[in-house]
């Protein structure tokens, strides 16, 4: 049995944040008989001392070693940890994926040295199945955008679909995740405007179904835990780069 997923974190008695939720305003018109309830919007502004209890982290404990949500007030600070590959020291706080269409947005503010240092959103369902839409360098130092993915173990990234960056002490960069049943879209905001980025990924790696994987006649991986939107630090070089996330959105749509 695969025991490598997201157990949800032991919950305390005070200090949980309770998330923001929003509606928009109510129709202007008259008959509403066939106007379905609009999903709300639920907004997590990090403003408390502890995550709220809709969060989980991946097999540690969310430590001040590697989380905080005091150094910098209403920021999420979360310290780079080692690479998925390792059942060790992940730096991941997700939370489950509401619904087969549903969208997951998150503000970053994160400075990468070189390659090794990676920060971003994910749509994850355990070490050998996720996407994760991340911000890294290249080779002059410049902040990159890129996608990557692992599908049963094997890891690709868009190495040729880097794009440029500002520097985002200047505004936090908002990405998006846009889960649309069987597809995956990434969004990007830049000085404002939201635009897509690269072509629609294959959300079925992350099923239940895909993730039960047989290798040579035997059940190598079980498909039970369900898939999460998450926000995701990388550090390959050990050093704990921090990434800052201002706001978390998570929003069913229709």
């Amino acid at each position: 049995m695969d025991r490598r997923r997201l157990a949800p974190r032991s919950r305390r008695a005070s200090g949980h944040h309770r998330a923001r939720r929003t509606r928009p305003g109510p129709p202007t018109t008259k008959d509403t008989t066939l106007t379905p309830a609009w999903p709300p919007a639920e907004d997590d502004d990090f403003d408390a001392p502890n995550l709220g209890p809709q969060w989980s982290t991946l097999r540690r404990h969310a430590a001040p070693d590697w989380l905080s949500l005091t150094e910098r007030p209403s920021h999420l600070r979360i310290r780079g940890g080692r690479s998925p590959q390792s059942l060790i020291g992940p730096s991941l706080v997700a939370r489950r994926v509401p619904a087969p269409r549903s969208t997951f947005e998150a503000d970053i503010e994160f400075r990468p040295l070189g390659f090794q240092h990676l920060a971003g959103v994910t749509l994850y369902y355990n070490t050998r199945n996720w996407h994760f839409l991340h911000i890294t360098a290249d080779d002059t130092g410049q902040a990159v955008l890129h996608r990557a993915t692992c599908d049963r173990g094997v890891t690709t990234v868009d190495e040729d679909g880097g794009l440029p960056l500002p520097d985002s002490d200047t505004a936090p960069i908002s990405l998006a995740l846009d889960l649309q049943g069987p597809l995956l879209r990434t969004r990007v905001r830049l000085e404002g405007t939201w635009q897509e980025f690269g072509q629609p990924l294959d959300a079925t790696v992350v099923s239940d179904e895909h993730a039960e994987d047989i290798d040579a006649g035997g059940l190598r991986t079980l498909g039970f835990t369900g898939a999460f939107f998450g926000l995701w630090v990388w550090d390959l070089t050990g050093s704990a780069l921090p990434a800052d996330f201002h706001r978390a959105r998570t929003l069913v749509t229709v």
